[in-house]
């Protein structure tokens, strides 16, 4: 009778374990995280315009993220197998005068790859937020620059239909990591 349980025992702890993958896979750790960057657009003043068809007036800011910031990937730097993209939005938290952005984009690069996404005719309201899909495979990119775990650079730039005012947009990057502690 122990030999029939230590058979049971041993076939069914063999079944459980058939590969290391699937064993190392039992190891695994699941984390959200999420990065973000504060844009601190700035147009100055020059001067009074007619219409909104006249040139409208350029602007650019940009920010770095550095994913080391987030406590789950600190925690387990050297041991992440993984960090996906679950969703990018750009938020807008204040604003000094009404505005709308004509042409825009937002750019999130490590300097050799880049993820880019157009925003146009876009009002500027504080908690307006525009989500930056991956239409365009964008978030594969941004999966890669993750995959660096190095800090990158979030920026914004386009044209805008007034002068002299400022805004802040919130660039957050919502992930999925594994990681393997042991």
């Amino acid at each position: 009778m122990k030999n029939i349980i230590k058979i049971l025992l041993l076939l069914l702890v063999s079944i459980s374990f058939s590969s290391c993958d699937e064993a190392e896979e039992l190891l695994d750790v699941k984390f959200n995280s999420e990065l973000s960057a504060d844009l601190n657009v700035v147009v100055p003043a020059e001067g009074l315009r007619k219409s909104a068809e006249m040139m409208a007036t350029g602007f650019s800011a940009q920010a770095t993220i550095n994913p080391r910031a987030d406590a789950n990937i600190e925690k387990y730097i050297d041991k992440i197998k993984s960090l996906n993209v679950e969703g990018v939005t750009a938020r807008v938290l204040s604003i000094s005068a009404p505005v709308e952005i004509i042409t825009g984009n937002i750019i999130v690069t490590d300097g050799s790859r880049v993820a880019s996404w157009e925003i146009n005719n876009f009002d500027v309201i504080v908690g307006a937020s525009h989500t930056l899909d991956n239409s365009s495979g964008q978030w594969d990119r941004v999966n890669q620059i993750l995959g660096g775990k190095k800090s990158f650079t979030a920026r914004i730039e386009g044209t805008v239909d007034r002068s002299d005012v400022s805004f802040i947009i919130r660039i957050t990057i919502k992930a999925r990591g594994v990681a393997n502690p042991f």
